[in-house]
């Protein structure tokens, strides 16, 4: 879900301290959830912005750049391999899990296809 733009949100706020309502109401007058104009009234009281947070960052990667390298040698080695052999062997040799679709997604940003040629 897209965050609520800068502008709406100072006017939620400035909407709320005029008095033109209750927090039910100017969520009904503004389109959004009731929680999300307490949650930017709380905000706005706490740090005195009602700018979103900042992203998370997100889960830390599996396969790391040392680990794209090793995947790179592994198909000079053996251009045959298939992407569940790779998953097999990149677990056997690190004891992280993954997955043939991990596989996949790390292959894609070393720009190498799987595609065999007939």
């Amino acid at each position: 879900m897209k965050s609520l733009s800068i502008d709406l949100r100072q006017r939620i706020v400035e909407a709320y301290k005029r008095g033109q309502g209750s927090q039910r109401k100017l969520a009904q007058r503004f389109s959004v959830s009731r929680s999300s104009v307490e949650r930017l009234l709380k905000r706005e009281r706490q740090t005195g912005s009602v700018a979103p947070k900042p992203h998370g960052g997100g889960r830390a990667p599996i396969v790391h750049e040392h680990d794209r390298e090793a995947i790179k040698q592994w198909l000079r080695d053996e251009p045959d391999l298939i992407q569940q052999e790779l998953a097999e062997r990149f677990t056997a040799e690190t004891g992280r899990t993954v997955s043939q679709q991990t596989i996949s997604r790390s292959l894609r940003r070393l720009e190498i296809t799987r595609k065999k040629s007939p």
